[in-house]
């Protein structure tokens, strides 16, 4: 079996975490492919993450968030599916590249700001080498780019010109920018799963606000006239 496919096998499974490390701990001959064709993983090993929000390090973050979109995507299709495990896989894959510590609240936190322009530009890189056909790559790496929006979306104005209200017209801007690369509002639904597997992968003591919005905004698309 080649090293695609085994890493195929890995994200697509239930237990990606688990599965995951026991290749890349045990398998040499995974390890030495990984570190050749995907050496920014290495990096998400040792990136430490201190901050709030969350409880593990990078790569442990990604891993449990690719875990957390297979839960939600057991009706899809496996192409679908495998398009949104990578999505995962990839989605803070260039956060220690844009790593900073910074003062906050008076104390010293870890901070990645931009990390989704670098994730998108890593994922165009390697995702060709992964049997990715040039739709599928174009889909993810959109999918990489936005997939951190609903952190500047709120359900009220608030005075920070950064955080945009929830609502309608919002919600079709966001679709007008996703039919750039395919169904709009099929990318919509799958983008809020990203959102979702991603907080569902962080610090469950601060995510309940932003779980509730992805469910309003869910259900607001449901609604979508």
């Amino acid at each position: 079996m080649s090293q695609i496919n085994i890493l195929d096998e890995i994200i697509l499974s239930n237990n990606v975490v688990e599965s995951f490390y026991n290749q890349y701990n045990n398998n040499k001959d995974f390890k030495d492919w990984t570190s050749s064709n995907l050496p920014e993983i290495n990096d998400c090993e040792r990136q430490q993450q201190n901050n709030p929000w969350h409880k593990y390090n990078v790569l442990g973050h990604i891993l449990h968030s690719v875990e957390e979109i297979n839960k939600q995507t057991k009706h899809l299709n496996n192409n679908d599916r495998r398009i949104l495990a990578y999505t995962m896989l990839f989605h803070d894959i260039g956060k220690p590249a844009c790593h900073i510590v910074r003062e906050k609240d008076g104390k010293l936190i870890d901070s990645f700001f931009n990390h989704n322009i670098k994730s998108e530009r890593i994922a165009r890189k390697i995702l060709p080498n992964l049997n990715f056909n040039q739709q599928e790559i174009d889909i993810v790496a959109k999918l990489v780019f936005k997939h951190d929006i609903f952190m500047f979306i709120k359900e009220q104005k608030t005075s920070n010109p950064y955080w945009k209200v929830l609502s309608y017209d919002l919600i079709k801007q966001e679709i007008k920018d996703l039919s750039q690369v395919g169904d709009g509002k099929t990318l919509m639904r799958y983008l809020i799963m990203v959102g979702r597997a991603d907080n569902l992968a962080q610090n469950e003591k601060m995510t309940a606000q932003s779980l509730a919005m992805l469910d309003k905004f869910d259900t607001m698309l449901d609604n979508l006239q």
